[in-house]
């Protein structure tokens, strides 16, 4: 297998086959590094993904049906300093990659999987968030404003139909997000389940729905991984021990949202109120029991979503 590692960035790709570095315009056209690619056969191509820098890459690589070994950011500067290199450069970077995929890219490539679905809700999600982060920030200023003798009676009406605007941007695009889910069967099928769960919301459930058909083979231990509710311990000898903590290397979105959903699911959730009460009783503190509730609210959606069933029938096969 002719293997080459691509260090991305906005505007070039530097590969290294093992033998020499190549730029290629990471442009519209995409048509040096789709020209270079296309002459080898049985390619492999480990790359680390960038958020919208990768995506012609990765378009490149699904039609081309090239097998891919995306690497995870945070691998590449332990690789650098078991490697011994002191330098940085995009280079360095693409003789990472390609000597991580000589040793081990093989293995851990395979075809490139798109879900277009999950592209489009994301986008909606995305600007969902975006808009209110804003409107939050636009309400405590409200606030703020109205304790202030000072402010104009103008100034705050201008700033609450901004406000108003701002609500109804949200209400579009989870409309948006919502229409385009009832749109495919098996997708909406998944949603209807998901919001079975009591404590769960429509944000929440799609949120939990695009992780769960992004990653399609993960297993419970890795959703749990890509959300960061994993514990993660510091030992080392009799002196070092450090206390147990979530990683929070995972999606912060997906986290966030399960930590908020636990605050209604601790009251109306029976499988949730129990096992957070317990905890509380146990005295583990506050934000370890929420913790620790969002983490089994996330494993309880995961089986709903895989069984197809709602929470209830679901609950009725455990007992």
């Amino acid at each position: 297998m002719y293997c080459i590692g691509v260090d991305v960035g906005k505007q070039e790709l530097v590969t290294y086959d093992g033998v020499e570095h190549r730029t290629f315009p990471n442009d519209q056209l995409f048509d040096g590094f789709s020209s270079y690619a296309r002459r080898r056969t049985k390619l492999l191509v480990v790359y680390e993904p960038t958020s919208t820098y990768s995506r012609r890459l990765e378009a490149f690589c699904r039609a081309e049906k090239i097998v891919c070994c995306a690497l995870n950011p945070r691998v590449i500067p332990h690789l650098r300093q078991v490697s011994r290199k002191r330098s940085k450069t995009d280079q360095t970077d693409a003789e990472l990659l390609y000597r991580y995929g000589i040793e081990r890219g093989e293995a851990e490539a395979g075809l490139l999987f798109h879900d277009g679905l999950v592209h489009s809700v994301s986008a909606h999600l995305a600007c969902y968030r975006v808009i209110q982060k804003a409107r939050v920030t636009y309400q405590g200023l409200v606030e703020a404003l109205k304790e202030d003798p000072a402010t104009s009676d103008g100034l705050v009406v201008e700033l609450e139909g901004e406000i108003a605007v701002m609500k109804e941007k949200e209400a579009y695009h989870l409309t948006e997000a919502q229409s385009l889910i009832a749109e495919d069967e098996a997708a909406s099928c998944q949603l209807k389940a998901l919001l079975t769960i009591p404590g769960i919301g429509p944000i929440t459930a799609i949120t939990l729905l695009v992780m769960f058909r992004k990653y399609v083979n993960a297993n419970q231990r890795q959703v749990v991984a890509l959300s960061g509710l994993d514990p993660i311990m510091s030992q080392s000898g009799t002196s070092v021990h450090g206390k147990s903590r979530i990683s929070k290397r995972g999606k912060s979105e997906v986290r966030k949202r399960l930590y908020e959903a636990t605050l209604s699911a601790a009251r109306f959730n029976p499988r949730i109120s129990t096992f957070y009460h317990r905890l509380k009783e146990r005295g583990k503190p506050e934000k370890v029991a929420r913790t620790a509730a969002a983490r089994k609210l996330l494993l309880i959606a995961y089986a709903v979503y895989r069984s197809g069933e709602g929470f209830r029938s679901l609950n009725e096969n455990h007992t």
